[in-house]
């Protein structure tokens, strides 16, 4: 124990040493990327030192209790752990800060945070003195408890724990609401503003006020009025969850579709913070939307009653007990929803004072209390019970008979008891039953085949049960590095990530199987005189699943060009690339499903000029060339190209320039046509090309160019 004690001291002191060099230092320290990662495994760490000194605390209180001896041994051994865990904590959030974290409330918490860490070393070096100590250790529980409260507000929100207070303070949403404040101020609240608020500016970003938002972040702008696919904050909505530039990150609440389509739709309008749904013109594509799936989405979720409003004053007074919460659902409903905690402090009372209120109770919890027939009994009287949480309780098959009376009730969860089979004829005396919850139960997978065919309207929650005989899929081959612009003859790699995977090919159009062809080796894919030829693909495994078929569309090179070169090379950025690599870069996106990454160049106000250079010897014949775009499903929806028009000029001393042909895409509205816009060439050699394509006031992506 003394070695262990002596490296603790020693550890301790270097460890303290090295945060009072960084505070000093803090203005001229940059942390390394490699070092990163050591302090974002703060919110790992900082759960110890709270656990420890808790603890500390509740073992110092019981020092009466214990051997003297056995107390100092057990005291010391965790006063270590606790003041290591803790500056270990304190110098990962110190790391962690330096990132560029600035707020008032992350200062408290960084400084906090460090005071408590020296209060806790403190404990060591005067662990004798038996009145400081624990005077000191008393302090330290409290600062404990505050440094973890100003942490809470960073991560959560500075409301985080009053707000389900402030929510029932909520103003009434009309039609002369704000429809920003109706609608779109709620999805940033509930998915933006916890990552960033003036306390916590992640990307130097608040979206917790209308003037932070306009104000925008490190990157720019939030969104561009009247233009989704030109606004950042649809952009990054709509990237793979995986990519890290997506928002919210992973692991954060997504935006769902439904609130993607009215994001988009309000940006669209004009992304205007004052404007009313009343104020709104009725052929408005807003007003529409919000109209169809919003209005009508959360009136549909409110249920009509038709029993009476219970007394407010014994409702408030029903709330007085700590272990029983009380809440009507809404202002404008009757109904009630009632929850009973507490295992040692449950009595049958706190069910049966409800009795004055029974008509308008609609749902109740009484999950792992000790809930026998006299409760049941009671519950039975619920006549308009429709939700009943029994998770945890004692109850039994027969006990459930207590509730046939229950005729409205539509879920039940009676997961983690002691119901086998048999309560399946109960169940059926339910007759407007929609849900039946039961997780770790007696009930076994052909059971519950047997509930789903006697109640087929009625969904049964088992949770996840494990089955040797299912199979998984298999995912679907891949082809390496993504080059599908070839020449007839070339090789292409096919493979799988899993290790003993059998790819089966065909290139006649028909799905392949296991009959097909078999892929032993990287693939020569013969183009047989055609622009492309595509590939169908599955992958086959023993003890899994096929794969779904893969095709792949591998597309003709045609002439590459001695020298290229481009007077503007597009939107250089996080979300587009350089257009001299792209447009011969020898892959092909999906041209309608345009993704913000750099396999495409964008251009905006500047145009596309590219020049070809088929060299002065051996200039070939080409009587076409083909530039691949692409559109945004965002320029699809509101059916405007993206493409002005597109010129192809011809010379051979890139002095004197002839216009080979012009097509004009300005009112375009099926943009399918500009996939793959096709320009001809006059008869004749010719040694430079020109390509000229201007953008139609929004973003022109494009990806490829090829010369036939």
């Amino acid at each position: 124990m003394k070695k262990i004690t002596s490296f603790a001291l020693n550890a301790l002191l270097f460890l303290h040493c090295l945060l009072l060099f960084l505070i000093v230092f803090e203005t001229s320290v940059k942390v390394p990327f490699w070092l990163q990662p050591l302090g974002r495994m703060h919110p790992i760490l900082l759960h110890f030192p709270v656990a420890f000194v808790v603890l500390l605390a509740l073992l110092n209180t019981l020092k009466k209790q214990l051997d003297e001896h056995a107390f100092n041994k057990i005291n010391l051994f965790l006063l270590l752990i606790t003041a290591i865990t803790t500056a270990l904590a304190t110098l990962m959030g110190f790391l962690l800060s330096l990132e560029g974290y600035e707020s008032q409330l992350m200062n408290l918490h960084k400084w906090a945070g460090i005071v408590l860490c020296f209060l806790i070393y403190s404990l060591v070096l005067l662990r004798k003195q038996k009145i400081v100590y624990q005077t000191l250790l008393y302090i330290g529980l409290i600062g404990i408890v505050l440094v973890g409260h100003y942490g809470a507000g960073l991560t959560h929100g500075k409301n985080f724990i009053t707000e389900p207070l402030l929510a029932a303070k909520t103003k009434k949403i009309d039609e002369s609401t704000p429809v920003y404040s109706a609608y779109i101020k709620p999805i940033l609240n509930a998915k933006c503003v916890s990552c960033h608020n003036p306390e916590k500016r992640k990307g130097a970003l608040d979206l917790s006020t209308i003037e932070g938002i306009t104000k925008g972040g490190k990157n720019g702008p939030l969104w561009v009025a009247h233009k989704p696919e030109n606004s950042q904050f649809m952009q990054r909505a709509q990237l793979p969850i995986n990519d890290k530039e997506h928002m919210p990150p992973e692991g954060k609440p997504q935006l769902t579709p439904l609130e993607i389509e009215l994001l988009e739709t309000w940006i669209l309008q004009g992304a205007n913070n004052t404007i009313s749904f009343a104020q709104l013109k009725p052929e408005a594509p807003l007003k529409k939307l919000i109209e169809k799936k919003w209005q009508k989405q959360k009136a549909s979720t409110i249920p009509k009653y038709t029993f009476e409003f219970a007394d407010a004053k014994l409702v408030e007074s029903l709330n007085s007990s700590p272990y029983r919460t009380v809440i009507q659902k809404s202002s404008n409903s009757p109904a009630i929803d009632v929850s009973i905690y507490g295992e040692s402090t449950y009595s049958l009372k706190l069910l049966t004072d409800l009795s004055e209120i029974k008509e308008q109770i609609v749902f109740l919890n009484v999950a792992k209390l000790p809930v026998d027939n006299k409760a049941l009994e009671f519950i039975g009287t619920l006549n308009n019970l429709e939700h009943l949480i029994l998770n945890g309780t004692d109850v039994k098959n027969n006990d459930l008979q207590a509730l046939k009376t229950c005729l409205k009730l539509q879920s039940i969860s009676l997961s983690s008891t002691k119901v086998n089979a048999s309560v399946l004829s109960i169940l059926k005396n339910f007759k407007n039953l929609k849900e039946v919850f039961l997780w770790n139960t007696p009930i076994t997978s052909n059971d519950l085949a047997v509930f789903e065919k006697e109640l087929p309207l009625v969904t049964f929650y088992k949770g996840y049960v494990s089955d040797t005989n299912t199979l998984a899929n298999l995912t679907p081959p891949i082809l390496e590095g993504n080059i599908n612009v070839i020449n007839s003859g070339d090789r292409v790699k096919i493979w799988h990530k899993m290790n003993g995977v059998k790819i089966h090919y065909t290139d006649n159009g028909d799905k392949p199987d296991s009959s097909s062809t078999l892929l032993n080796s990287d693939l020569k894919v013969m183009l047989d005189g055609k622009k492309f030829k595509t590939i169908k693909t599955i992958a086959y495994k023993n003890g899994w699943k096929p794969s779904s078929v893969k095709s792949f569309t591998f597309l003709d090179k045609g002439f590459v060009p001695k020298a290229f070169e481009l007077e503007y090379e597009g939107i250089l950025g996080e979300y587009t690339g350089s257009a001299k690599r792209i447009l011969l870069d020898n892959v092909v996106m999906n041209n309608n499903k345009v993704d913000v990454s750099k396999f495409w160049a964008g251009f905006q106000e500047k145009p596309l000029i590219a020049i070809a250079d088929f060299g002065k010897t051996e200039t070939p014949n080409i009587n076409e060339v083909i530039l691949s775009v692409g559109y945004s499903f965002y320029q699809n929806r509101i059916k405007h190209c993206p493409v002005k028009y597109v010129e192809l000029w011809i010379s051979n001393d890139k002095q004197q320039w002839k216009l080979a042909q012009r097509k004009n895409y300005e009112n375009t509205k099926n943009l399918e046509d500009i996939k793959n816009i096709s320009l001809k060439v006059p008869n004749g050699k010719y040694q430079y090309y020109k390509i000229v394509a201007q953008p139609n006031g929004i973003k022109m992506h494009v990806d490829q160019l090829f010369f036939y």
